[in-house]
C-alpha cells in the first residue's frame, strides 16, 4: 500500500516552523510532504487578498491530486494547520489524523504576560517581537478569516471518526491547552491525547528538547 504523509503550516507561518518535523520523519523512512496554504509563505499583503475558503481550498486540491497516486494519506496540522486537517478528514477519505498546538482558545494571557515580564527584567527582547510580530504581520480582514475556519471547524470536529493524536503544550503562548480536550471531546474514543508541562507554540523552532518528543509521539503513532 502507499502512502503518504502531508503536514499543513500554521495562520500566517511558513513551511519553516514545522521544517524539523518534516526531516525527522524522513530520516525514519515516511513519506511526508507540505501543503502551503493560499497566500501563505509570502508578504502579509498576499494572505490578505486571501480567506479562509481559499486555505481550505488550496489544501482541498492537493489532497485531490494525491488521493490519484497514494491509497492512504495521513494529516498532520500544526497550529491552524489542525483546523484545515479537520476540513480536509470530513471531505475525503484520509487515514490517521495529528493535531499540534490546534486552537479551539487562543490567546494564553498569563502565560503572554510572564513572558514579557521575563524579556523586561532579562533586558531581552525575543518574546516581545514575537507577540509584536503575530499582531501587526496579518491584516484584520486575515484575522477574522481565521476566526471564521476557526467557528466552522469547531462545528465539524464531532463527524470525524479517524485515528487521531492530539498533542498539546501546556505552555502554549498562543493556544490555551484546554483547546487540546475539546478537540479530544469531539473526536471520542479514537482519539489520542497528550499534554506536555512547558514548551511553547512554536515547539519545533524552539524547544529542542519537546521537539523531539512531538516527533517522536507522530512517529510512532504513524508507524503503528
Amino acid at each position: 500500500m502507499s502512502s503518504i504523509n502531508v503536514i499543513i503550516h500554521g495562520f500566517g507561518g511558513t513551511t519553516a516552523e514545522v521544517a524539523y518535523l518534516k526531516e525527522y520523519l524522513d530520516k525514519r523512512g515516511l513519506n511526508t510532504r507540505f501543503i502551503v496554504l493560499a497566500g501563505h509563505g509570502g508578504t502579509k499583503h498576499d494572505l490578505h487578498k486571501t480567506g479562509h475558503n481559499d486555505w481550505v481550498k488550496s489544501a482541498q486540491a492537493e489532497i485531490a491530486k494525491l488521493q490519484r497516486s497514494y491509497s492512504e494519506i495521513n494529516l498532520i496540522g500544526f497550529s491552524m494547520g489542525g483546523l484545515i486537517v479537520a476540513n480536509l478528514a470530513r471531505k475525503y477519505k484520509v487515514n490517521k489524523l495529528v493535531f499540534i498546538n490546534t486552537p479551539i482558545y487562543f490567546w494564553n494571557i498569563k502565560i503572554i504576560l510572564k513572558n514579557i515580564i521575563d524579556d523586561l527584567r532579562s533586558g531581552g527582547r525575543e518574546n516581545i517581537g514575537y507577540f509584536r510580530k503575530s499582531v501587526f504581520n496579518v491584516s484584520l480582514k486575515s484575522s477574522i478569516h481565521f476566526l471564521h475556519i476557526l467557528f466552522k471547524s469547531k462545528k465539524i470536529l464531532n463527524g470525524i471518526r479517524n485515528q487521531s493524536l492530539v498533542l498539546q503544550c501546556i505552555n502554549d503562548e498562543t493556544v490555551r491547552h484546554k483547546s487540546a480536550r475539546y478537540i479530544q471531546r469531539k473526536l471520542g474514543k479514537n482519539c489520542r491525547l497528550r499534554i506536555y508541562r512547558g514548551g511553547c507554540h512554536q515547539v519545533f523552532l524552539k524547544e529542542p528538547h519537546l521537539k523531539n518528543v512531538f516527533c517522536q509521539e507522530i512517529f510512532r503513532f504513524l508507524s503503528n
